[in-house]
């Protein structure tokens, strides 16, 4: 279905999702509602026209706008020509998911990120969590960037199948999966066992501080144990997201479970 409209008022408790892949995640995905798809052309071709035909599938109406009218929407240069008026993402429960998980006799892997502001950094763990397997991530409801589309976008659409929870208390939320039988793991550069001599199989939590001061004093003491990343250069740290995706994929290597001979 193809309209040709007026620049829309975006409603109230609707975002715009931007991008091939956010855009296309979020149909495949299925978590959205989807009001409307729009391109900046009137014959699309390509990958937009791969989603312009899913939508179409799902009859969802699609409409063309000016490149200058998807900038103002989307408030991005980076649209790559194709947007979509989306309800916002589900919002998960810890306990819901942790509770499901070993109700299936299976050991959590969640992602706990203490206060992570910048959106593309959030999209770049929330990518590396999905690709590594994480059951969820958990971010703080204050001072903490959250499921926005900026982070889909930077996330290449890995957003759309991310299990998304948001918590008040970190230090609380940290107690309560240790009463659950969760590890909780603290990434920090200057703790003594790295991530090679940490035991990452089991229910796990890896707990990621923020971009300037990292853990902050009372989520560090909730940890059971700090871990760090092995340097080798003259700079001192990774960033936050590239941390992440190095702790994932040693815990997704001790877990991965061996084919039998």
């Amino acid at each position: 279905m193809f309209e040709v409209g007026r620049q829309p008022k975006i409603p109230s408790g609707r975002e715009v999702l931007y991008g091939i892949h956010p855009v296309r995640e979020a149909l495949v995905a299925g978590r959205r509602r989807i009001n409307g798809l729009m391109v900046d052309r009137p014959a699309p071709s390509g990958r937009q026209a791969d989603i312009v035909e899913l939508a179409s599938r799902r009859q969802i109406a699609w409409q063309t706008r000016t490149p200058e009218q998807m900038r103002q929407l989307t408030g991005s240069d980076q649209h790559q020509g194709i947007a979509a008026t989306v309800s916002p993402l589900p919002i998960d429960s810890v306990e819901a998911i942790v509770d499901a998980r070993m109700a299936v006799g299976g050991d959590c892997l969640l992602v706990l990120l203490d206060r992570i502001v910048d959106p593309h950094n959030l999209g770049a763990v929330v990518r590396s969590a999905h690709c590594a397997g994480a059951d969820a991530l958990v971010i703080t409801k204050d001072r903490a960037a959250g499921a926005t589309p900026t982070v889909s976008k930077a996330s290449a659409g890995a957003l759309e199948h991310t299990r998304l929870c948001r918590v008040t208390n970190l230090a609380k939320t940290i107690g309560w999966l240790k009463k659950k039988g969760v590890w909780a793991a603290g990434l920090a550069m200057e703790a003594d066992r790295t991530i090679y001599q940490a035991d990452f199989k089991g229910a796990l939590a890896l707990v990621i501080g923020g971009e300037e001061k990292g853990l902050r004093p009372l989520v560090r003491q909730s940890c059971d144990y700090l871990v760090s990343i092995p340097l080798r250069g003259r700079v001192d740290s990774l960033n936050a997201s590239t941390a992440t995706a190095v702790a994932l994929y040693e815990a997704l290597r001790q877990r991965q479970v061996e084919p039998s001979a």
